[in-house]
């Protein structure tokens, strides 16, 4: 099923199911799982969806497993513990982009499992940030003129891409604005807590990289990114090896306005990356300085 339809869950449903199972330890009857996540006290004796919705989508993101009327965490949910919703988004970003589950993205328009939340976060990640936010007026007029058209349009309706609003923060890849212009579903194409979680994970405070080196591992980590795999794929322009694109750029800047990276530039350095900055118009960094975060 299609994340995006109206019948699959939403993360912070999904988010209730894996952190009962991450806390309980061990697998769960999903008889009260239920009970205790969707008590009849709390739906007034009406059916409620929610529970089944979730356990069907995690089980499709290859996060939770059922045996024998068990429910059970598997993949990278493993790494779950239940207190932390930044360890549960970075397990659901990579189920969601794994490429088992990405098979055949750009050949045809089939929109099984998050094929459709994949190529929706391949447009939106192809915009500026600092444009106005999309919306789904700006969505279903670009979608169409920027991915190949042998994809298809990933968010076919409204409903599609009022989903998807829900989608993009929890995955760390989008940010409501803060000042909403109206319209449905307004959506920054902010890829910050994605792009901090990633870097945290593959490098160690005081490690200094190669800039070039970082971007190339971003999006391969994060292939919805221009320039990954999965953009290239659906045909978004490639900013190259040397330029980290629009997204990326801001992702960075804002890792070190934070505090959580350090930009360098050595003017000796063979291999350089040109930051898109509007402060900066030539702002180009050789080398980047993992620091500890200072809004921890």
């Amino acid at each position: 099923m299609a994340l995006l339809n109206v019948e699959a869950s939403i993360p912070p449903f999904m988010w209730a199911v894996v952190r009962l199972l991450a806390a309980e330890g061990k697998p769960l009857p999903a008889d009260r799982a239920r009970a205790l996540l969707a008590p009849p006290s709390l739906t007034e004796g009406k059916e409620n969806k929610a529970f089944d919705q979730a356990v069907r989508s995690l089980r499709e993101l290859r996060l939770i497993a059922e045996e024998d009327s068990r429910l059970s965490l598997i993949g990278h949910a493993l790494e779950v513990d239940g207190t932390d919703f930044g360890t549960f988004a970075a397990a659901l970003r990579q189920a969601v982009l794994s490429s088992d589950l990405n098979a055949g993205l750009a050949e045809g328009n089939r929109q099984t499992g998050p094929r459709d939340l994949t190529r929706t976060l391949v447009w939106f990640l192809s915009r500026d940030p600092l444009d106005e936010p999309a919306t789904w007026d700006i969505a279903q007029l670009e979608q169409s003129i920027d991915l190949n058209p042998e994809a298809g349009t990933a968010s076919k309706n409204d409903t599609r891409w009022n989903r998807f609003v829900h989608w993009a923060p929890a995955l760390g890849l989008g940010a409501a604005p803060l000042l909403p212009s109206g319209g449905k579903g307004p959506l920054s194409p902010d890829c910050t807590a994605a792009v901090k979680q990633t870097v945290q994970s593959l490098w160690a405070v005081g490690d200094r990289v190669n800039a070039v080196d970082v971007a190339r591992a971003l999006r391969t980590a994060l292939p919805v990114l221009p320039g990954g795999e999965y953009a290239n794929a659906l045909g978004i322009p490639d900013p190259g090896a040397q330029s980290a694109g629009l997204a990326l750029s801001f992702a960075l800047l804002r890792g070190e306005d934070e505090g959580w990276l350090i930009m360098q530039q050595d003017a000796d350095a063979q291999r350089i990356l040109t930051v898109h900055d509007p402060d900066r118009p030539s702002h180009y960094v050789s080398d980047i300085v993992i620091s500890e975060d200072q809004h921890g």
